[in-house]
Order: structure tokens, then C-alpha cells, then sequence
């Protein structure tokens, strides 16, 4: 017991390295068998992310109480009561979805795109996309806004915390073959941007006396939301004559001049936001 209490001296690196050994150690068993049946299962990788995510949440509490010494460790990451948690979660989720449908209008207005024809069965794929949004929202946001951002945050100042946190949200996209992480490379400033803005959203209090993940959960979960109906639909197609540079790199309204224009906007209003004083 000592020395677990000991390890919260630890450097944050060595507190974050070792808390990853552990993660790794107690999920290899039931996860790395099942990528070794992937290509007959396609269900096989998906599983296995989520037996990590299971592995993740059940190791948090114990990590808290033993390593810092937290009374409520899930609180003190940003998860409260359910009910505490709707009106950010909505106003993140409605931000996220309107946003992107502001840069296509946009987009379509400039003649950079056009409109393809829906389908018929288009509330389902927004519900669809809302319930994959909030999933990607929440996990991501428990690990990167939660527990690396509290880390960070125990030894090194706000903007270091801050920095570190988007930095490694954004690497952490780029763990994939060198084909790939070429290929969108360019998407690199977009993540850093959307790592800032996250943060800046978890540091937001909305209804709450400390800040909650409710907010970045709820925004996370709405942009990769939209993004998904966009995809899954083909709603607005690219011209052909205008640069991907400008629209979104393969395709992700987020990864061109126009999405850094979102992001940087929402940025800015996250970033006012949450260094507003409080009454």
C-alpha cells in the first residue's frame, strides 16, 4: 500500500507509462486472441476495442483511490450523475451535428459541393450516427479529457496540461501502418485543433460546480456523429475542380481549410468560455 501511495510522487510519465503497462498486461488474455480471428469474424476487432474500454473503466476506480488518493474517482474525472450530465451531453451533441451541417451549407453555398438526394431512411442513420458518436465520445473522452488530462494536470501547469493533452490525442490517431499515417498526415493540425477545443470544453463549467465531461463527450460524440451520416450517406459530394485541401481530405468535412475554420471558431468559443469568471 505504501508504495502504491508512493507511485502518486511518481513523474507523470512514469505514472501514465506504468498505468498503460497495466491496462496492456490485463487485456492481452482476452483481447489479443481475438484479433487472431479477425478476418473470419469481422465483429473480432471491435470486441476486443471494447474489452479494452471494459479493462480501462474497471481499472480507474482502484487507480484513484490507491495512487492519489480520491474519494470519488469518477467524479473527480468528470462523470456525474446521469441526470446532471443531460443538458451538457445535449448541448454538445446538437453543437457537434449543427456545426458540421453549417460547414456543408457552406460549402454547397460556395459551389464547392453539392447535394446528393437522401435516403428514405435518414432519421435512422442520424440516430445511428448519434449512438456511434456518444460511443467514440465516451471513451475517448473518459481516457484523454479524464484520466490523461488529470494527470497531466497533477504536475505540470493548465497550458503545459493542456498542450500535452492535444498532443498525444492527436498522435494517438496516427498509431496505424506508414502508408497510413502518410497518407493523413495532413489531418494532424485538425486533431490538434479538436484536442484544444476538448479540453477547453472539459475546463467549461456548464451547470456544474467543477467542470464534467458532459460537454466534451456530448461535442465529441456530435462531430464523429455527423461525420458518420455524412459518410455513410454520401450527402454532399465534393467538385471535382476544388481542391481536397479546401473541402476535406478524403472526404472529412473536418480536414480541410473550411473544417480548421470550424474547429478554430469552436476553439475560440471554448476557449472564451472557460476562462469567463464566475460569479
Amino acid at each position: 500500500m505504501k508504495l502504491l501511495r508512493a507511485m502518486g510522487c511518481w513523474p507523470a510519465p512514469l505514472r501514465i507509462g506504468l498505468f498503460l503497462m497495466v491496462l496492456g498486461a490485463a487485456w492481452l488474455p482476452l483481447g489479443l486472441p481475438l484479433y487472431g480471428v479477425e478476418e473470419r469474424w469481422t465483429a473480432a476487432g471491435p470486441l476486443a476495442l471494447g474489452l479494452l474500454y471494459i479493462v480501462f473503466l474497471g481499472l480507474l476506480p482502484g487507480w484513484g483511490r490507491r495512487i492519489h488518493d480520491l474519494s470519488q474517482p469518477y467524479r473527480t474525472l468528470g462523470l456525474h450523475h446521469p441526470g446532471k450530465m443531460v443538458a451538457g451531453l445535449g448541448v454538445g451533441l446538437a453543437l457537434g451535428y449543427l456545426s458540421v451541417g453549417a460547414l456543408l451549407g457552406l460549402q454547397i453555398g460556395l459551389g464547392w459541393g453539392t447535394l446528393q438526394p437522401l435516403p428514405l431512411a435518414m432519421g435512422h442513420y442520424v440516430w445511428q450516427g448519434c449512438l456511434v458518436g456518444l460511443g467514440v465520445g465516451m471513451a475517448e473522452e473518459l481516457f484523454f479529457r479524464g484520466w490523461l488530462l488529470f494527470e497531466l494536470e497533477q504536475d505540470y501547469s493548465m497550458a503545459v496540461a493542456l498542450w500535452g493533452d492535444a498532443g498525444l490525442f492527436a498522435i494517438a490517431h496516427y498509431l496505424r501502418p506508414l502508408a497510413a499515417i502518410l497518407d493523413s498526415l495532413p489531418q494532424f493540425v485538425g486533431l490538434l485543433l479538436l484536442g484544444l477545443t476538448l479540453v477547453w470544453a472539459r475546463r467549461t463549467r456548464l451547470g456544474h460546480r467543477s467542470p464534467s465531461l458532459a460537454l466534451p463527450i456530448g461535442l465529441h460524440g456530435g462531430l464523429v456523429g455527423a461525420y458518420y451520416v455524412v459518410d455513410v450517406t454520401d450527402m454532399v459530394r465534393p467538385a471535382a475542380h476544388i481542391s481536397p485541401w479546401l473541402t476535406g481530405i478524403g472526404q472529412n468535412p473536418l480536414a480541410g481549410l473550411l473544417g480548421l475554420a470550424l474547429l478554430g471558431s469552436l476553439a475560440y468559443g471554448f476557449y472564451r468560455g472557460c476562462h469567463r469568471r464566475l460569479p
